[in-house]
């Protein structure tokens, strides 16, 4: 017989959440890292972000079509930014993320990050 502790443990907190018996665990959003992909992107779509300091909203996450190998998407983010938020690197943040040094270009409704994440 195996209790909660060894069954958490063994990985099937995944199995539980993805069956959509536990909302808590099923709530839980990955991580954001520099190795995130699309899907990671894709469950934080809504929430809030600063950029150096400067609130803004993941408003989309878009697939890139390409014959090159590996994952290419986009990042669309909006809010009110100074004209000094130009493009170029800036710092990425998230509540309950470690900070992201990000290359942003400033678009008409906020800024945009591309990524092209190589197989391998």
């Amino acid at each position: 017989m195996i209790n909660k502790r060894d069954f958490l443990k063994s990985g099937g907190a995944a199995i539980v959440a993805s069956a959509g018996t536990t909302t808590a665990l099923a709530a839980v959003r990955p991580s954001l890292g520099e190795l995130a992909g699309t899907a990671s992107w894709q469950a934080h779509v809504g929430q809030g972000f600063e950029v150096d300091g400067h609130a803004v909203t993941l408003k989309a996450v878009r697939a890139v079509a390409s014959r090159q190998p590996g994952e290419q998407f986009s990042l669309s983010f909006a809010g009110r930014l100074p004209a000094d938020v130009g493009d170029g690197m800036h710092l990425l943040t998230h509540e309950g993320s470690e900070s992201l040094a990000l290359y942003l270009a400033r678009t008409p409704e906020g800024l945009r990050a591309d990524f092209c994440r190589l197989p391998g």
